[in-house]
């Protein structure tokens, strides 16, 4: 991947192409992020829309890479999830920038499925 200061948006929120990050788009995630950690939607803090407009930019993905490094700890937020274990490192089959797109569609997807995982978790505790 070209390692430039410019990160692009998310791609896909909820399985929807994000398009532009409108403030609708961070209030929404920051409600998500607030019921997540245990409070009421409307109990938004400033935190939390930090964290929301982070996470929808892009900010909060591992840079993607277009060699395997070793990897001491997990792509998960979840502390529970073991450190990961490194392979060995292959060829690329890929062309460098259908690689990135693609392992940012991965890691983008892992974090989406993550998010929607914690929220219907606290959903179904709170009900």
């Amino acid at each position: 991947m070209n390692h430039d200061d410019h990160k692009p948006g998310k791609i896909l929120v909820h399985g929807s192409e994000t398009g532009e990050i409108t403030a609708e788009l961070i209030e929404r995630r920051a409600r998500e992020i607030a019921v997540i950690d245990g409070r009421s939607p409307d109990e938004v803090t400033v935190t939390d829309r930090l964290q929301a407009k982070r996470e929808l930019s892009g900010e909060s993905l591992p840079p993607t890479t277009q060699e395997d490094a070793v990897s001491t700890g997990a792509l998960s937020r979840d502390p529970s999830e073991p450190p990961s274990i490194p392979g060995r490192q292959v060829p690329l089959q890929n062309e460098a920038d259908d690689q990135d797109v693609t392992e940012r569609l991965a890691v983008e997807g892992v974090e989406e499925a993550q998010h929607d995982q914690m929220l219907a978790a606290r959903r179904r505790r709170n009900s």
